[in-house]
């Protein structure tokens, strides 16, 4: 197609969608025309255009498309029919709005990290996604990280300029129609992790000589940071790096480690958030009404790295600092004063899992649950076997100022491990009081996605191969969380 649509976040209060169009070329373009339609029914709305700002050496031009419901759908999710239209050609969508509180129908969410393209020619993360809306009907999807991989394989030749190379890669990506229809599938939330600049990012890389001094750090850096903006982070919330998302009772926190991330490797103490991040972070875990979903780019439990990749407990002020947030909400020192569950979604270790850890809160029955869903498509070369959590973690100072002991028993808190191609899927429903705590209930999901065959390769022009493949339940958990 001409035009490249990608659904971008949909708005609260279920006003309607964000909606990412690019068109080849450096000059500006119209939107496309719109029809909604409900069942049979023409749905009036208004529309507002925005073209994002010219980037020289990128090829293409983007715009968002804001379509915003002159009524706005009932609390629970409902689904519209959309026609976009442009130059004798239309495109044809069935989009949820966002909903915003949990109706006994339930809400419906997958998330995903870690899709490595050259592995999927033959558009098996497309298959799987559209054979889950079509059972299950999410609503939106977390994209939470190395949606593209700007550095591997390695094509990285010296003097080449940052824009022109990153816009190659985005372009091998998003100009696949497998891959667009596997984002088109429901409206898209997202955040980055390091491939969207390179491995380990913002430190050295010894594959990558442009990284080894600082003044090409920070020019690649700029460069991947705003192929970033144009592609991606411009689908969320206020074109946010962070931002929150109620359905409530649920409120969900969706961080970015790694864009604000200093070099741990030259500067202690370093910080992988903003001090504006952490207190937009510390004001809602604070307010919190219900339970928390805290989206991050890399898991909590996680091990130490090295200078080959840093965890988020290589920042050892920032780590405790996240801990404490958690530690917090579970304590119910808050304004409130009523405790809250934490659930932690994340991806990047090529590892699909789901771990508890269980420290001071015997009230708190799951202690911290935290479900991994990577890799959507594994990079090769790639895990050869699942990474475990730490069995103890440590965390100084706590939330009292004291220490505190989080430990995940492999026996009793390790209920999945998996390297296949996997995405995650959440359910909420309303869950019954305990205690006089009203309760939401979240049904998790980890489902087997197909793969083929490593291809290494940088070819942005490879045809694609054909579609299919089984699409398996791995694992399922339910949770009440208060």
């Amino acid at each position: 197609m001409d035009l490249w649509i990608v659904p971008g976040a949909p708005l609260p209060k279920g006003r309607g969608w964000v909606i990412w169009c690019s068109r080849k070329g450096e000059s500006s373009f119209t939107p496309p025309q719109v029809t909604v339609r409900r069942q049979t029914a023409s749905i009036s709305f208004q529309t507002e255009w925005v073209l994002l700002p010219k980037v020289a050496g990128l090829q293409r031009r983007m715009g968002l498309l804001t379509v915003t419901l002159t009524s706005p759908a009932p609390p629970e999710a409902a689904q519209f029919h959309i026609t976009l239209s442009n130059n004798n050609q239309s495109q044809e969508f069935h989009w949820s709005t966002l909903p915003y509180q949990i109706s006994p129908q339930g809400v419906t969410f997958l998330f995903a990290s870690c899709f490595w393209q050259n592995n999927d020619r033959d558009g098996y993360y497309r298959a799987g996604l559209k054979e889950l809306q079509a059972l299950l009907n999410p609503q939106f999807k977390l994209l939470i990280g190395d949606q593209v991989y700007l550095d591997w394989p390695k094509n990285w030749d010296l003097g080449d300029d940052a824009i022109e190379l990153f816009s190659k890669r985005y372009r091998q990506y998003w100009g696949d129609a497998f891959y667009r229809e596997a984002l088109q599938t429901c409206p898209n939330f997202v955040t980055c992790d390091d491939h969207e600049y390179w491995n380990d990012y913002p430190e050295k890389q010894v594959h990558l000589p442009q990284t080894w001094d600082a003044r090409n750090r920070k020019k690649y850096g700029r460069g991947a940071e705003q192929l970033y903006s144009q592609y991606q982070q411009c689908l969320n919330p206020d074109q946010s790096l962070w931002y929150t998302i109620t359905i409530a009772p649920v409120s969900f926190f969706v961080a970015d480690t790694r864009s604000e991330r200093e070099h741990c490797m030259e500067k202690v103490p370093s910080h992988f958030m903003s001090e504006e991040q952490w207190t937009a972070l510390e004001a809602w875990q604070a307010s919190l009404q219900g339970p928390g979903v805290l989206v991050l780019g890399q898991p909590l439990f996680q091990k130490d790295g090295d200078f080959r990749d840093h965890s988020l407990s290589n920042f050892s002020e920032d780590y405790a600092r996240l801990w404490r947030v958690v530690e917090r909400s579970l304590s119910g020192d808050n304004k409130h004063q009523t405790p809250h569950d934490i659930l932690i979604l994340s991806g990047d270790i090529h590892t699909g899992r789901y771990a508890e850890a269980h420290g001071p809160f015997p009230d708190a029955p799951y202690g911290v649950p935290e479900f991994i869903a990577s890799p959507a498509a594994m990079i090769h070369p790639g895990n050869d076997k699942p990474e475990a959590p730490p069995e103890k973690i440590t965390i100084r100072p706590n939330a009292q100022g004291r220490k505190s002991v989080w430990r995940i028993d492999p026996q009793n808190h390790l209920e999945i491990m998996t390297i296949q191609n996997n995405v995650g899927l959440v359910k909420m429903f309303p869950g019954a009081k305990v205690g006089g705590t009203p309760r939401v209930r979240f049904e998790l999901e980890l489902w087997r996605l197909p793969s083929k065959g490593i291809q290494l390769d940088w070819d942005e022009d490879a045809p694609p191969q054909g579609t299919g493949g089984p699409l398996k339940q791995l694992f399922t958990k339910e949770l009440f969380l208060r």
